[in-house]
């Protein structure tokens, strides 16, 4: 059996250099094949349809040069993989005899092999990078579009129409804390205490109750009890979605993350500036701006 199979990868080998026409026209359906392939791999990667058109035009401008790499890197993969092809044939052919052996051939190989795992990782690290952007993005347009009533004027607004760019406002600083009920009305307790020194900082407070809602899908209701700095999150379950990652990931690093709970803070800028389990210290998030501005630091993107 041995026999017989090394006598029938002689006779291809033979027959590939002895041929060429045959030899150039296998070659080229297997290039056309790996080519067919990268180009499948390419499309299959795209960014999916969870992602909006202005997600993808918003990445496309953040990283101009991504889009190029994408386009060569299954290029150059179906180049080094055609490369290898010709490598692990012709190394194959000197192995049976069927052609004389040349130097190099071994180590050809072996650069062509490098060059397709270097490529193959270097797409996929570009690949992770574009689909975290896109999570980024996808992430802060449902953040900006979620609404609250504000305490001050009972308006009703949106949290990209709190950023201290629009209408050339000063902006406010939202710090948004879901936790269960017992956390949740301790933390509101403690920020009335210094409610003055967090109306100074222009902190909004957005509190939500995480409630058990259906099997293995928490839900959110609004936890607002008053307070001029305590604005009631409305349309809950946009809150939801536009949360449910957070709280997944709270979830995955502390189990008791619903006890303890999580805040997340938006800079005047819109931008998410902190994620962090547990609740906030009110105290210190106030001293944190008056420091900066003492300091002269740049506060209207904090």
């Amino acid at each position: 059996l041995a026999t017989r199979m090394m006598s029938a990868l002689a006779s291809f080998c033979v027959l590939s250099i002895t041929r060429p026409p045959v030899g150039v026209f296998t070659h080229a359906r297997v290039g056309t094949a790996v080519l067919s392939r990268a180009s499948t791999a390419a499309r299959m990667s795209a960014p999916d349809s969870k992602f909006t058109q202005l997600a993808r035009l918003r990445e496309e401008t953040e990283a101009p040069f991504a889009k190029l790499r994408l386009f060569a890197w299954p290029a150059l993969f179906a180049g080094a993989a055609i490369a290898t092809y010709f490598g692990a044939t012709g190394l194959l052919a000197e192995a049976v005899g069927a052609r004389a052996a040349a130097d190099g051939t071994l180590s050809g190989l072996a650069i062509d092999l490098a060059a397709i795992a270097t490529i193959g990782v270097l797409w996929k690290r570009d690949l992770d990078s574009q689909q975290a952007r896109l999570r980024r993005i996808s992430a802060g347009a449902r953040l900006a579009a979620l609404r609250v009533r504000l305490p001050e004027t009972n308006a009703v607004a949106r949290l990209s129409e709190l950023r201290a760019t629009s209408g050339g406002g000063p902006g406010r600083r939202l710090v948004i804390i879901c936790a269960e009920a017992a956390a949740i009305a301790a933390s509101l307790e403690s920020a009335a205490g210094v409610s003055n020194r967090l109306g100074g900082a222009d902190l909004l407070v957005v509190p939500l109750l995480i409630t058990s809602g259906q099997p293995g899908r928490p839900a959110f209701e609004d936890a607002s009890a008053g307070g001029s700095l305590v604005a009631a999150p409305l349309n809950l379950d946009t809150w939801r979605d536009a949360l449910a990652d957070e709280l997944e990931t709270a979830l995955k690093q502390d189990p008791e993350a619903r006890a303890r709970g999580f805040t997340l803070i938006l800079k005047k800028n819109g931008r998410v500036g902190t994620r962090r389990l547990g609740l906030p210290d009110w105290g210190s998030l106030a001293d944190d701006v008056a420091a900066r501005e003492l300091a002269g630091l740049d506060t209207a993107n904090i």
